[in-house]
């Protein structure tokens, strides 16, 4: 409450307690006891001002104590002893300057005196209230922080996670590029420049993205053109690549490199499950708060093509679901002689949220 929760709140809100408090104490005086106004007046401000000051000291005793580490008798008996000081102080304090303010005023003093019980009785439920509150915010405030523990712990296990599923993206496209570099050494020197310039500039562009940040739709596209220019070299005119986009999609937020596997299976299982020209199409529109992007490319149903093992879009679906909360993001169509994969990415806010 003073040392942990936010003091320009919380500590008008405990005086203003106190003031309530010293107002009830000085309608009791008045209507109950027939106290003079201004004694009536200065009592209560000198009581509840005592009480208030002991009060702080109460939340500091409480709040670095180690209540937690004993049994029950014990914290009783603890606070038993710490009551019975803290009464002590408050009424023995209240008592003789409330006598010096009254000038020892007799009828005064004399109603002091008579009620003495029933003003410790008051004082210690007013303690064992103050006692009750501290605790149910120390508590609250030590919920608040596993949480924050919690979600960090998540955090750091949802990162360690992505940056894994990433790792398995970039050594396995690299693998496949220089094994055509490779071969291309040899049959075409010419061609395998080209494709290390270009090589050179795709892992530049991915190694850019340390963490899961958020490229744009024109990044990535410029990103898959060049995979797409080492796949040409590869392939030569076996693989033709058409693209549709919209030109409101082109600075869409999407998670960088989520394209590029999608685009790599395609070309992949399209060379392969086909004898002849295989086609790759990218489609990219935006619908309401969604960017839907489909990729697709023919096969040959009868081919006996290499079937993959799904890595790449396995991976594309655990990150966006990891990213965005949502599971439904990836949908597979596989129809006569076309696949096509698509993609509905919700569109992030400025921060990090998702527009609705």
């Amino acid at each position: 409450m003073f040392a942990r929760y936010n003091l320009n709140k919380l500590l008008p809100v405990y005086v203003g307690l106190f003031v309530f408090m010293a107002a009830v104490h000085f309608l009791i005086l008045s209507l109950q006891l027939d106290t003079k106004p201004l004694l009536a007046i200065a009592e209560a401000l000198v009581f509840n001002t005592i009480l208030g000051i002991l009060g702080i000291g109460l939340w500091f005793l409480v709040k670095f104590s180690d209540f937690d580490r004993v049994n029950l008798t014990e914290i009783i008996i603890r606070h038993l002893t710490i009551s019975a000081v803290t009464l002590l102080i408050w009424f023995g304090s209240g008592y003789y300057i409330m006598e010096f303010i009254s000038g020892n005023d007799h009828l005064y003093m004399t109603q002091m005196n008579q009620t003495i019980i029933v003003r410790l009785i008051a004082g210690l439920l007013l303690y064992i209230i103050l006692v009750v509150v501290f605790y149910l915010l120390i508590n609250y405030q030590n919920l608040a922080d596993r949480k924050i523990r919690e979600e960090s712990l998540q955090n750091l296990l949802h990162e360690s996670e992505l940056n894994s599923l990433r790792a398995q993206i970039k050594p396995h496209f690299l693998f496949n590029a220089l094994n055509s570099i490779s071969s291309l050494t040899i049959t075409n020197p010419t061609k395998a420049q080209e494709m290390v310039i270009n090589l050179s500039e795709f892992m530049r562009y991915s190694l850019s993205f340390t963490n899961e940040g958020f490229s744009t739709l024109s990044q990535e596209l410029r990103h898959l053109r060049l995979y797409l220019d080492i796949e040409k070299v590869r392939f030569g005119n076996r693989l033709v690549v058409e693209e549709i986009i919209q030109d409101e999609a082109a600075e869409w937020p999407l998670p960088p490199m989520i394209l590029q596997p999608l685009v790599e299976n395609s070309v992949k299982h399209g060379i392969y499950d086909t004898p002849g020209i295989s086609t790759v199409r990218l489609n990219v529109l935006v619908e309401g708060q969604r960017m839907i992007v489909s990729i697709s490319n023919n096969f040959d149903p009868s081919a006996s093509g290499k079937n993959g093992t799904g890595t790449g879009l396995s991976n594309v679906k655990k990150r966006l679901r990891m990213i965005y909360g949502i599971g439904d993001l990836v949908q597979v169509i596989k129809n006569n002689e076309i696949f096509e994969v698509k993609l509905s990415i919700p569109h992030y806010g400025k921060n990090k949220g998702i527009d609705h």
